[in-house]
């Protein structure tokens, strides 16, 4: 039977009881293509189109590849040939691997190694796991299973530190295949289980079923029968009418013993592949059910399907060792002996060709029945040797396989306990850095903690003092202001009382001291003259009183106050905006004070023409402007005049803003808010 055509219509590898003897090269191959499909999917493996082939050079010398029968692969090896070292080369090196694995094993190693380097050299892990899929399926088919196996790991370890999940679950199951090509079936167990929950996170049935398929035929090759018809029934629940799931579970079934089952769904395998038109899988399936009908004894059943076994093969049919030996068995039942034994070491020679004990075993077992049959005592007893050195081989070859999975799990598990106690040191190592630095941390905050306390401390005596200093201040300018007032209330009204009454009770009796005296003409203008300065003197007097303490401000308030003097100037227009009631006392003569010495200022030092002197009284704030078209002034410049300054202390001591804002040439605009006390 042709083990590549197998492969190419086989998406699940075909294997045989271990029993009949098949461990050979033909069951790794088909074991592996059915494990290469999990990393080289169309999903997963590197692919390209031509189009995006950027090439160094138009023109191609014919020396730069070599020509096949195949223009597909020649018209990718020509691009190669000139492409770019980019990833799109490296998606050209997996095509052409693909092409040439089926038929020319060095030239798809080759460019799988291609295709390493160029991973390397670009840092591509997609072109890392599909060089130690590729590569690794081309060492398995040639045998070197454990160099296999070294790449796999090492594209599963890649898979891992990356956290790259799909190819974890992909390397976990070329895992489990080298391990399963081993007999390593238990190591090969871990592996595909580990490959199952990624698969089930996503829901890929598909890959789920595979992974399954895979399961069975562990537990088939460890005697667990049910748990192989068990996982043969879920591929066929996931995957419906797939062909080599229901082949899988006919051939457990027959292992069983439950020949019912098995030929149900042999049949529903033979519709298919007549569906399809797949003449190898028809091959193995008739081969299956010859044997199948060898051990009921149903010998005319056995030869029909032996003869449709070799006409599904047609030309490319080649026997093998199980087919000689079913044909020796069938020979044997029949009573044929002479053909039976000729077909039984034809069996013979391939298994020892092969190196396959098991094989070896099952013909020398034959044997020794043959020679009993033909009176061949001295055959006999040869026969019986080399069965029990054939045993011993096996046995052997058993002890020294599961020796070496007993030490490398040794060594699994000494290398995971050595990886273990370094993390352990590791965590311990990196918690003694975290305390140490968190105590270090503490230590540098509380002292922090300790200055910014010292110096808020510090700070908060400071302002305590400079607001101490400034209440201080304030009460002292308050003190002096409400002396200031207390004392123009006081002038004013001596002013208007006592000088005021005094001269207009002069004035009148020098009136009527002109009415009873007679007076020359000169005296008479003299007495006038007299009498007009007193006048004088009584409105300059009421002038100065009224200036010191407005009689208006006390009786009644700020803004008849304010609009009596401004409208007593014609240059100065007058505005008055919002709430109108009475403010204390002290406050309206400051505001009143300071418009005066700021129109007075305008009009003296700034040569103003014009003057806008604007209140706004709200209920719990009040400003005034005064605005003027004078020379202006620097506010930043030192001024020899205290009338500014006065006044600034006076809003300073209400706790009020001043705000200035001047140019030299460009007028003046003072602004001037203070918060109006409940």
């Amino acid at each position: 039977m042709d083990a590549n055509k197998i492969k190419r219509n086989s998406r699940f590898p075909t294997l045989f009881p271990r029993r009949q003897g098949l461990k050979s090269q033909t069951i790794i191959v088909l074991l592996l293509g059915a494990g290469g499909f999990f990393s080289c999917n169309h999903e997963n493996r590197l692919s390209t189109n031509p189009a995006d082939v950027t090439a160094t050079s138009v023109a191609l010398q014919d020396s730069l590849f070599e020509p096949t029968d195949n223009a597909q692969l020649d018209s990718l090896l020509r691009l190669a040939a000139v492409a770019r070292p980019d990833i799109n080369l490296a998606k050209l090196y997996d095509e052409i691997a693909e092409m040439y694995k089926e038929n020319n094993f060095k030239k798809a190693k080759e460019y799988y190694l291609k295709l390493r380097d160029l991973s390397e050299q670009l840092d591509l892990n997609n072109g890392r796991y599909v060089y130690s899929t590729g590569y690794g399926l081309m060492l398995m088919r040639e045998g070197l299973t454990d160099s296999a196996l070294v790449i796999c790991l090492n594209g599963l370890e890649l898979a891992k530190k990356e956290k790259e999940e799909n190819w974890i679950a992909h390397m976990n199951v070329n895992t489990g295949n080298a391990y399963y090509s081993k007999d390593w079936y238990e190591t090969a167990l871990q592996y595909y289980m580990e490959a199952l929950p990624y698969y089930e996170k996503i829901n890929d049935t598909e890959k789920i079923g595979r992974v399954y398929y895979m399961l069975g035929l562990v537990y088939k090759r460890i005697n667990l029968i049910e748990k192989s018809i068990e996982y043969a029934q879920k591929v066929v629940e996931l995957l419906n009418d797939d062909k080599y799931a229901l082949s899988s579970l006919a051939v457990a079934y027959s292992d069983m013993g439950d020949q019912e089952k098995a030929m149900f769904y042999f049949r529903e395998v033979l519709r298919i592949c007549d569906s399809e038109n797949d003449t190898s899988t028809k091959e193995y399936i008739y081969y299956k059910l010859a044997s199948i009908a060898l051990k009921d004894f149903d010998l005319d059943n056995a030869e029909i399907y032996l003869k449709k076994m070799m006409e599904a093969g047609g030309d490319n049919f080649s026997y093998d060792v199980p087919y000689f030996l079913v044909y020796g068995k069938l020979e044997t039942l029949k009573g044929n002996f002479d053909q039976a034994e000729t077909h039984i070491l034809q069996a013979l020679k391939l298994a020892d060709e092969k190196g396959m004990l098991e094989g070896k075993k099952e013909c020398y077992r034959i044997l020794c029945e043959l020679s009993i049959a033909q009176h061949k005592f001295f055959e006999n007893t040869q026969y019986w040797d080399a069965l029990d050195l054939v045993e011993k081989a096996i046995a052997k070859e058993s002890v020294i396989c599961s020796s070496a999975e007993m030490e490398a799990k040794y060594e699994t598990e000494k290398k995971q306990l050595k990886i273990t106690a370094l993390e352990e040191e590791k965590r311990f190592m990196a918690w003694l850095s975290i305390s140490g630095g968190a105590v270090l941390l503490l230590s540098l905050a509380s002292c922090f903690i300790l200055w910014r306390w010292t110096v808020q401390k510090k700070r908060l005596a400071e302002q305590q003092i400079k607001q101490l200093i400034q209440e201080k201040q304030l009460v002292a300018t308050q003190s002096v202001l409400d002396g200031e007032t207390r004392e123009r209330a006081r002038l004013a009204r001596d002013l208007h009382d006592g000088l005021g009454s005094l001269l207009t009770g002069a004035k009148l009796q020098l009136l009527e001291m002109k009415q009873g005296v007679k007076l020359e003409y000169d005296d008479v203008e003299r007495f006038d003259k007299a009498l007009g300065l007193l006048d004088d003197s009584v409105s300059e007097m009421r002038r100065v009183a009224h200036h010191l303490m407005p009689d208006s401000l006390s009786r009644f308030g700020l803004k008849p106050a304010v609009s009596d003097f401004c409208t007593n100037l014609p240059t100065i227009q007058f505005a008055y905006y919002g709430d109108e009631s009475r403010l204390d006392p002290n406050m309206e003569v400051m505001i009143y004070r300071s418009i005066h010495e700021l129109v007075n200022n305008a009009l003296k030092h700034a040569g103003a023409t014009r003057i806008m002197v604007q209140i706004i009284q709200e209920p719990d704030r009040i400003a005034f402007t005064i605005q003027d078209d004078g020379c202006g002034f620097s506010p930043s410049a030192t001024t020899g005049g205290t009338g500014l300054q006065n006044i600034r202390t006076r809003v300073e001591a209400y706790n009020g803003l001043l705000d200035i804002v001047s140019k030299q040439g460009e007028g003046t605009e003072i602004n001037v808010e203070l918060r109006i006390n409940p």
